[in-house]
């Protein structure tokens, strides 16, 4: 389980990318990215799955995220992670084999024109900078059972909490409730994310189904 949470937090720290030692990013930034960011094992997918959230902010709106397995083929399968975007949405479709190896990436509006990320189209180096160093936080988590109700609909869940602590001794602390009953598992004991606290935020399931359609289509090659 510390795993899996350092895991949440190295990719939300490496998120945004950057260019020189200049980059900066706001803690409210930086705890959004957290709060938004998933951590699954694609070996457990089944195309079809779709899980919707609503991620509430303290004193702003709230904005909805969604991940999607919307097809696969011989080398991998497609998931789509639908997301704002300043006034409009905005797709990230990679390409995962089921060890979970990226093995494509491309950003789009849904229905728009995609453009590739990974393997960057110019030869650039592919792999973006992290704008802050979260690699060496460490991670201390606790387990319980509960049961909770999300969106009217009750799931038994295992609770995790985790006190992250940083290398400049700073706290934060999560808490994700994870049931069975959700697809995108994190692992098969602890299933997919049904509720997350982490600072000012909060992220709720609001839906899940079966029947994902993809919103952003590649071009052929």
């Amino acid at each position: 389980m510390k795993n899996l949470l350092l895991a949440i937090l190295l990719t939300a720290g490496c998120a945004s990318g950057g260019g020189g030692q200049g980059d900066t990013i706001s803690e409210a930034d930086f705890e959004t990215k957290i709060a938004t960011s998933i951590a699954f094992d694609p070996a457990l997918l089944k195309i079809g799955d779709r899980v919707s959230y609503l991620v509430k902010q303290t004193g702003e709106n709230s904005q909805r995220y969604s991940w999607s397995a919307d097809s696969e083929d011989r080398s991998g399968l497609w998931i789509e992670n639908n997301m704002p975007f300043n006034v409009s949405r905005m797709v990230v479709k990679t390409k995962l084999d089921r060890s979970g190896k990226i093995l494509e990436q491309w950003v789009g509006e849904p229905g728009g024109q995609p453009g590739r990320t990974f393997p960057s189209p110019t030869g650039a180096a592919a792999q973006p900078k992290p704008v802050r160093d979260s690699s060496s936080a460490t991670a201390d988590s606790k387990e319980e059972l509960d049961r909770i109700v999300v969106s009217g609909q009750s799931y038994d869940c295992t609770r995790v909490t985790t006190v992250l602590t940083y290398p400049d001794k700073r706290k934060s602390r999560m808490i994700n409730w994870f049931s069975k009953e959700v697809p995108f598992a994190a692992s098969r004991p602890l299933g997919g994310l049904v509720k997350r606290e982490f600072g000012r935020l909060t992220m709720e399931l609001i839906k899940v189904d079966r029947d994902a359609r993809p919103e952003l289509l590649i071009p052929p090659k």
